[in-house]
């Protein structure tokens, strides 16, 4: 094989590997900044929700009493119509309201644990859980001197995120192997105008 068709092919395979390991690189960081960003929403809705609830237990009320409890979650959950659930639920885990199409019974073991920690201030008292189908922030509500009563958690699909981030990453790919082919062809033009000059090139 001429050394002139080996340096293209060489080159050519260079640059396909170079534009896809920065188009996955730069869907990872892509997809970390979403993630982020959600998170900090959803963060906003739990804590706004939580103040809510809080307000209502000023009066005296429990979590269970709370009779427009749904009301104020669908209403927060208008937010972010990707927001897929909004639940409240006491000290033991039992939901006690929930929006969207929030689980009944009990939350998961994850939000329980992350609950109780921030409940005995090993943590903040806002947390984030990142499963590999779902973004969930929660928060505890406080009710009188400051005592935790339960929390409330937000839960957020990643589906849609993930497709964000991989129209850019195909998107960032195609515009990268069109670069490449052009860079290729100027290559290619160069390579002919020397080759007169530098016999080399037509060596095997």
């Amino acid at each position: 094989m001429h050394t002139s068709i080996r340096l293209r092919l060489a080159l050519g395979g260079l640059v396909v590997v170079l534009v896809a390991g920065l188009a996955g690189l730069a869907q990872l960081r892509f997809t970390s900044f979403l993630a982020e960003s959600v998170e900090e929403r959803l963060e906003i809705v739990a804590a706004t929700s939580a103040q809510d609830f809080s307000a209502a237990i000023d009066l005296g009320l429990s979590l269970e009493e709370v009779a427009n409890g749904s009301a104020i979650l669908e209403r927060a959950s208008r937010h972010d119509p990707n927001i897929e659930s909004i639940v409240v639920f006491d000290v033991e885990g039992n939901i006690v309201h929930r929006s969207g199409r929030g689980s009944q019974g009990r939350v998961d073991v994850q939000t329980l644990d992350a609950f109780r920690l921030a409940s005995a201030g090993v943590t903040e008292p806002s947390w984030g859980v990142e499963s590999g189908d779902r973004i969930a922030s929660g928060i505890v509500i406080e009710g009188s001197f400051g005592r935790p009563i339960g929390g409330i958690v937000v839960e957020y699909p990643t589906t849609e995120m993930r497709d964000q981030a991989g129209v850019m990453a195909r998107q960032l790919l195609t515009n990268g192997l069109v670069v490449a082919a052009a860079m290729t062809l100027v290559v290619m033009a160069v390579l002919r105008v020397l080759r007169p000059r530098l016999p080399g090139l037509e060596a095997s």
